[in-house]
């Protein structure tokens, strides 16, 4: 049975609609490459909001997935502090694995 993982984006106000479909073609391929299925793309709309970080961790709890792939640690957050913090939070949370297509 293929892994599942799920995708994770931030979406800012004004962002260009290919940039976002860039990004999640980008989540898409790592996917397909890397052997896992993609389950969901959780998008975070809200600038400082954590409504579809905390539904993903929901979705990882229920279905036992444990990978999540971004397009770079800066959609976890502006701040290094932040971005490094939902990191953690994502593996401490739910024992996820987070994958970033650009390192």
């Amino acid at each position: 049975m293929t892994p599942l993982i799920y995708g994770y984006l931030r979406v800012y106000e004004g962002q260009a609609d290919g940039d976002v479909r860039s990004a999640e073609c980008a989540l898409r391929h790592f996917a397909d490459t890397e052997g896992y299925a993609l389950a969901a793309i959780h998008q975070e709309t809200d600038d400082g909001g954590t409504a579809a970080l905390t539904a993903l961790v929901t979705d990882l709890k229920r279905t036992g997935a444990r990978a999540v792939v971004v397009p770079s640690i800066e959609h976890f957050g502006r701040s290094e502090v932040l971005q490094r913090h939902r990191w953690a939070w994502l593996e401490h949370e739910a024992g996820a694995q987070v994958h970033e297509v650009r390192s």
